[in-house]
């Protein structure tokens, strides 16, 4: 007969502790923003300064970090999977794209998020990802640039297209 089977523990250690990551992050940024908000002037409660508002959500934002930060139990979190790396490489995908519609426009960017997101995370063949995205992308500039007239930085593909 097997023996019964032990709840798993969440082991002790650093990789246990990635889930204080966004509390501290966010704590650091209402102390960051508390400090901000001084700057500008509190003012008093009759005559409220700039800084009175951002300093009220500031402080908020650093009780609730803080709460989590001390609170959360670890039991509410799942754990790390390859499902994760998945989100971690689309966010990482998304930053990319950013920096590139800054630095050559809207076409290209727009083609290589689409075709990389069609191929590693819709699992589609490298024809079918290569055809969406070219689709998608001309499709999104004809929408966006031509029709909504929506300003974009302008690309050699862009200026080709008429952007």
């Amino acid at each position: 007969m097997s023996a019964p089977a032990r709840e798993r523990r969440p082991r002790a250690g650093a990789r246990s502790q990635l889930r204080r990551i966004a509390p501290l992050l966010l704590l650091a940024l209402g102390v960051a923003a508390l400090l901000t908000a001084q700057g500008m002037g509190l003012g008093e409660l009759t005559a409220p300064g700039p800084g009175l508002w951002p300093a009220v959500v500031a402080a908020l934002l650093t009780g609730t970090a803080a709460a989590l930060l001390f609170l959360d139990p670890a039991e509410d979190y799942e754990a790390w999977t390859a499902g994760t790396a998945r989100i971690a490489a689309g966010l990482v995908g998304l930053a990319l794209f950013v920096v590139l519609f800054v630095a050559i426009g809207f076409i290209i960017p727009t083609f290589l998020l689409l075709t990389a997101w069609l191929r590693f995370f819709g699992d589609e063949s490298w024809r079918m990802a290569l055809v969406l995205g070219v689709a998608g992308a001309l499709l999104l500039h004809l929408v966006f640039v031509i029709a909504l007239g929506v300003p974009f930085p302008a690309g050699p593909v862009d200026q080709l297209l008429g952007g």
